[in-house]
């Protein structure tokens, strides 16, 4: 089979798309990246490339499906479709900050019939396949495909917990809350309050789906129930979702700080995190995939705070466990499915991380041999299941079936 996959857009999913690459080749399949930055010249090497009725697009999103120049012209619509090659897509966000990715597939398919024929969506949590589903119905699903992690080096065991010298680690950015003020107070403030309604319930009960508490208020206060009109208001409200992730985000590391613990963070905008004991924040130099990895198998704790996913996982979990680190993390229904607590992970509540996870890091910081015991139980499971060389078995599957569908 051959399979094209995306680089020169985002780092992360540059750099998921050589994992799954590599695999992909190491199980004998021809793998063609396209080069974005390039655009039209990389898109003539990819057409030589093309066969029909042998090649896939796997991309991550709708990287090469956003009327790229050498990809897309108005006259003949997507190279995918002339040369009829099925496109499978993994959102690695809530569907809902796609609102207009899905729009210009919805136009492209008026101008070119047979567009949507070839795509496939894919889903990283399930309350997206489900939103996917029920908003997006023109759009075929693919199902649920979780990200995947990865191991920094091929040695057979990540150093030990007592030998690491970072004590807690914590990979991602963060913004300062006032940075959403000018959002939320755009246009008047009666709106401003509707907004913050919704913020609130989130803070509250932080177990609901950003879409659940938003679609609730909006019915509540407009009685629409129209499918096109509530997927634009809650594209428009993209503000509300990165707020509740930066405040938890902000929190949790806030919380270890001030309660004594030393936090080491890899990403931009901390200086701004408001702490009563600052000395305690570590900030290191911004660094891309392959960095934070080899910073994970320095640390004895990775915290994490899932991006608002209440029924998948984020890479962050598995790439903590795979380079040797114990997961702190928030819980999902299904991370709790495949990682009980204690298998790589130790959870720890929203609601409740301000006594929870000073506790949780002094037992686990005062006990190496408990931290090996936790990481040896998630490392088996993440090792088996969860890393991309899994994920590309499971897509080889999917691309096998549609080709022969297509046959």
């Amino acid at each position: 089979m051959r399979i094209v996959l995306m680089q020169g857009g985002v780092e992360t999913l540059d750099f998921f798309s050589r994992q799954l690459g590599d695999a992909f080749s190491a199980m004998g399949h021809t793998v063609f990246y396209h080069d974005l930055r390039e655009g039209a010249p990389s898109a003539k090497h990819l057409k030589k490339f093309t066969r029909s009725g042998e090649t896939v697009l796997f991309t991550f999103n709708f990287e090469g499906l956003e009327r790229e120049e050498g990809l897309f012209s108005l006259r003949e619509g997507y190279l995918w479709q002339q040369y009829k090659i099925p496109c499978f897509n993994l959102c690695v966000d809530h569907p809902y900050w796609y609102e207009n990715r899905f729009s210009h597939l919805l136009e492209d398919e008026e101008h070119h019939p047979g567009t949507l024929t070839l795509y496939h969506h894919l889903s990283v949590d399930r309350n997206h396949e489900r939103y996917l589903k029920g908003f997006y119905p023109e759009f075929r699903s693919a199902g649920f495909l979780p990200l995947a992690g990865t191991g920094a080096t091929e040695v057979d065991h990540p150093a030990h917990t007592a030998d690491r010298k970072t004590e807690i680690l914590f990979t991602g950015h963060y913004t300062e809350l006032p940075f959403f003020d000018a959002s939320i107070h755009a246009i008047n403030e009666e709106y401003a309050a509707f907004y913050m309604g919704i913020i609130d319930e989130l803070i509250a009960e932080p177990k609901k789906t950003v879409e659940e508490v938003a679609l609730a208020h909006v019915r509540r206060e407009t009685g629409s129930d129209s499918i096109k009109e509530l997927r634009l208001v809650l594209y428009k409200m993209l503000f509300v979702d990165l707020y509740v992730r930066n405040y938890f985000r902000g929190k949790a590391v806030q919380t270890l700080c001030d309660a004594g613990f030393p936090v080491t963070v890899i990403g931009k905008g901390w200086e701004k995190l408001p702490l009563k004991r600052k000395e305690n924040l570590i900030i290191r130099p911004r660094t891309d995939s392959a960095g934070c990895l080899a910073a994970l198998q320095e640390a004895k704790l990775s915290l994490n705070v899932l991006p608002w996913f209440k029924d998948g996982a984020h890479d962050r979990v598995w790439n903590s466990i795979l380079n040797g680190a114990v997961c702190l993390t928030d819980p999902s229904t299904y991370l709790q499915e495949v990682l009980p607590d204690e298998t790589g992970v130790r959870y720890f509540s929203l609601n409740t991380m301000e006594s929870e996870l000073p506790k949780l890091a002094e037992k686990l910081l005062s006990d190496p041999t408990l931290c090996e015991e936790i990481f040896e139980r998630g490392r088996s499971v993440a090792l088996q299941q969860h890393t991309w060389k899994q994920r590309a078995e499971t897509l080889l599957h999917n691309f096998e079936e549609e080709i022969k569908c297509q046959s």
